[in-house]
């Protein structure tokens, strides 16, 4: 343990990136209860991870939010009601094999490699591609047999090991560790507000190819066929501060972090987030009340340039307009003020 941790530190000095020190989120922080740990230093997540089949094949996903209060406690996810709304066109179905297991329709490919030009403004890119992309039937909104409302359950790899987390040939951009023994999955997180205060949250899918290359999350065009009932705003900056302590936007995402890198545990503190504005989040204090918090975000993009960080949507709503696209941005804790 003490050699590998040296080693990220010598990784992260060379690179210029921060101490890779972990500094470990509490666990009443967490709005995934069932995650293992939260690293505010690295900005990485370890969940539990479950085993699937997609046509024959091995898969591995995560669960991060269910739309039935009694699931969501039993599997230790985020209450978001609102899934239940989201249309037959944004899910698929996953039946019970006899071992357990469940059988899916769909899931994605991540055999492409993900690339990031960034143009001289940074953003819009130059160029941009995916690193994976879902097959027709793939979305992470799944009717799951025996499981009451819908599930949000990303395939986060495929196959049945000698998994690639250095360049991410099958497993999803965002993933940087995966232990089938164990049963966990470890994801770099992207970080955000709500209210001011800041978020953690996962990316796993976009509707937008573009998007998709940005989040490190499979392009997924089912997304797009999600009714509006199940989705709330999320507030994108382009132009926010790039220097000082409080830099925001995609401009500064693409100029000055390594968005052309794929993202490994050697690298995950330096891994930059646009540090995206949330209008709604779980609530701590009432995990399974009903609330307006879902994972599935239509995204609205502050054009302006801005000199200042933004930090909650009321902000943002006087400066926004719809981008035409969604992405699937499961929250898993409240984060501290180190790193952002």
């Amino acid at each position: 343990m003490k050699r590998h941790s040296l080693l990220i530190a010598t990784a992260c000095a060379i690179f210029g990136f921060a101490s890779a020190s972990a500094a470990q989120l509490p666990h009443s922080k967490f709005t995934i209860t069932s995650a293992i740990a939260v690293d505010s230093t690295n900005h990485t997540a370890t969940l539990p991870l479950y085993r699937g089949i997609v046509k024959g094949k091995t898969v591995w996903y995560i669960l991060t939010d269910a739309s039935d209060a009694a699931v969501a406690q039993k599997f230790g996810v985020n209450f978001a009601p609102s899934l239940a709304l989201i249309g037959t066109p944004a899910t698929q179905r996953a039946t019970k094999n006899a071992d357990g297991a469940y059988t899916f329709e769909g899931a994605p490919n991540f055999r492409a490699t993900r690339t990031y030009v960034a143009s001289a403004m940074g953003f819009p890119p130059q160029s941009a591609t995916p690193g994976g992309k879902a097959d027709p039937e793939y979305s992470p909104f799944v009717h799951a047999e025996g499981i009451a409302g819908v599930l949000n359950a990303p395939i986060v790899a495929t196959d049945d090991g000698a998994f690639d987390v250095t360049t991410h040939t099958n497993t999803e951009d965002r993933v940087l560790a995966i232990d089938t023994t164990k049963m966990t999955v470890t994801l770099t997180l992207a970080r955000g507000f709500f209210n001011g205060k800041p978020i953690y949250y996962l990316s796993p899918e976009a509707s937008d190819p573009v998007a998709s290359s940005v989040e490190r999350a499979t392009f997924t065009p089912n997304l797009a066929k999600a009714s509006s009932s199940a989705e709330i705003p999320i507030g994108v900056v382009v132009n926010g501060p790039q220097t000082g302590l409080a830099p925001q936007g995609l401009a500064y995402l693409s100029l000055r972090t390594p968005l052309d890198q794929d993202a490994t545990l050697a690298n995950a503190g330096g891994i930059g987030s646009p540090f995206n504005v949330l209008s709604v989040a779980p609530d701590l204090a009432h995990p399974y009340a009903e609330n307006a918090y879902t994972p599935l975000w239509n995204v609205m993009v502050v054009g302006t340039p801005q000199t200042k960080r933004l930090t909650s949507y009321a902000q943002v709503a006087l400066l926004a307009k719809a981008a035409g696209f969604v992405v699937n941005c499961p929250v898993v804790a409240y984060g501290d003020e180190s790193g952002y």
